[in-house]
């Protein structure tokens, strides 16, 4: 699934130019439970309130290591070879279209968007980003994302 994020302030014109692109894979196969997948970090440290309670109760495990590929191919489309703040400030969530009728419970998956805390946001402005997209995908045992951001024509 493929999905999008604004990073532009609205209303604001953009002239978008060829973007930065950045792939992630996170292993899974032989894992138990999320924690695995960021320890030693907690899982607050890496998933926001939203992404915990939504994939606690509708997710597998698959559906958490793409979150977390999505969040390190975000981070690093966004030029960081590490990521420069708490990875809660990259949240990945179904991106809920508001004419669907059952907003966030409903069963058919929609694609996923990205928003930036208050730091990844400000840093993405100022390089001059408008536009995160990203497609996440999976097997039984890898999760694979691939983030796309779109530059302003005066910046990045």
């Amino acid at each position: 699934m493929t999905g999008t994020s604004s990073v532009a302030g609205a209303g604001s014109p953009v002239t978008a130019v060829a973007g930065r692109w950045s792939c992630s894979r996170v292993d899974f196969g032989g894992v138990a439970d999320p924690a695995e997948l960021v320890r030693p970090a907690p899982l607050e440290a890496v998933f926001t309130r939203d992404e915990r309670l939504r994939s606690r109760t509708r997710s597998t495990l698959a559906s958490w290591a793409g979150r977390l590929a999505a969040k390190h191919a975000v981070t690093r489309a966004l030029g960081y070879d590490t990521p420069p703040a708490a990875l809660t400030g990259v949240e990945i969530l179904p991106a809920v279209p508001p004419d669907c009728p059952r907003g966030h419970a409903c069963p058919h998956g929609h694609p996923p968007e990205v928003r930036l805390g208050q730091d990844y946001a400000e840093r993405a402005a100022g390089a001059g980003a408008a536009r995160i997209q990203v497609s996440v995908s999976h097997t039984s045992r890898v999760a694979v994302a691939v983030a796309l951001v779109t530059w302003t024509t005066d910046g990045g």
